[in-house]
């Protein structure tokens, strides 16, 4: 029931935010676009991934100068590792900003890497999961201020069809918690403060999200825990040109009661600790922090530095550092609208236990 209940609220956001008049907006310098790609990306938790993109950045009808563009993200994707994705994310602002409407729809085969759980696991003991997930999530975040919002979430996730497999003879067998099939619904509420100028490239302001999450029992969660996590970004336009730009990123991740694999607070990936594999390490609990230098350098060409450290724990507030995470690295953008920037980057990071090249849409905070 829970499921069709999230399918419902997901159709019901994108049917009152689809501009049916965008040729009237107010705001007639802003001229609606889809970006219809042949879509390639790399990662290590991937390798190369190819397939069909779809952006559509619009302002809803109405929707004036004071109204930051939204974006629909459309993908399919198969990549190197045997994996398939199907993507509907869309991040809809409507008119005033009274109301922002988040939402993903997703489909992935997903076989992956496992590593086990805390933050001394061997890099030799590594598993080949494999596994099916499907995830629906929609939000709506009622204006309270300016540049504050409020609102519940809704997420269903089910795995199932999991099978693991050691990929070298020095793995050790794990018990690997969810792993006979996990179905989670969840409840959760947001208390945002956005001020970016943009969604997809900030250049200035700020943006800081407290969530948390309750997947109940009584909501048919056979993996019932809480998540809380605090995200908060800050940017520096330096020369006041939007050419070169710091930006500054914390995340901390506390999660308690019985998790399947999936849900474990991790580092690495795409967006934060660029370098380590995204779950190589993964308990209860994770803090990163990261910064990036960007810097405009001609034409649709830009470059980027970057540099983060993270660590995972269980126990509530027992952190240790005995074995720091760091990474730091490069990378180049390349804006694929004029209009309203959106970037291709490409990242190499290095960390201290591990290295990744990265191929992406979009900056990564």
């Amino acid at each position: 029931m829970f499921k069709y209940l999230s399918l419902l609220i997901l159709s019901i956001g994108y049917l009152i935010s689809f501009p049916l008049h965008a040729q009237k907006n107010i705001d007639s310098a802003y001229v609606n676009k889809f970006i219809p790609l042949p879509f390639a990306s790399y990662s290590p938790e991937t390798r190369l991934m190819f397939g069909g993109l779809l952006i559509y950045q619009f302002k809803p009808q109405n929707a004036g100068h004071e109204t930051r563009a939204s974006q629909i993200l459309t993908s399919a994707i198969y990549t190197l590792n045997k994996q398939i994705m199907f993507e509907v994310i869309p991040v809809v602002i409507l008119r005033n900003e009274n109301w922002i409407l988040e939402g993903a729809l997703q489909y992935q085969y997903f076989p992956n890497n496992y590593w086990g759980i805390g933050p001394e696991t061997k890099k030799e003991d590594v598993l080949n999961l494999e596994y099916r997930q499907f995830n629906v999530r929609q939000g709506a975040f009622k204006k309270l201020g300016e540049g504050l919002y409020f609102g519940p979430t809704l997420r269903w996730t089910r795995i199932s069809r999991f099978e693991a497999e050691a990929l070298n003879n020095s793995a050790s067998a794990m018990d690997i918690p969810g792993q006979e099939g996990s179905n989670l619904t969840g409840l959760g509420i947001s208390l945002r403060w956005d001020k970016r100028n943009s969604i997809t490239a900030p250049t200035s302001h700020h943006y800081v999200d407290f969530s948390a999450f309750y997947y109940s029992k009584f909501l048919g969660s056979t993996h019932p825990h809480l998540q809380m996590q605090l995200d908060g970004r800050k940017y520096f336009d330096l020369k006041e040109n939007k050419k070169t730009v710091l930006a500054l990123n914390a995340r901390i991740r506390i999660t308690e009661g019985t998790l399947p694999f999936q849900e474990y607070s991790m580092i690495g990936g795409w967006e934060m600790m660029r370098g380590y594999f995204l779950g190589r390490f993964r308990d209860y609990n994770s803090l990163q922090v990261q910064a990036e230098l960007r810097q405009h350098l001609f034409g649709r060409f830009g470059f980027a530095a970057f540099m983060a450290a993270g660590e995972v724990w269980n126990n509530q507030w027992d952190i240790s550092f005995d074995n720091p995470k760091y990474a730091g690295g490069v990378g180049i953008r390349f804006n694929i609208n004029r209009d309203d920037t959106n970037n291709i980057r490409l990242d190499y990071g290095i960390g201290r236990h591990d290295r990744g090249f990265y191929i992406k849409i979009s900056e990564a905070f």
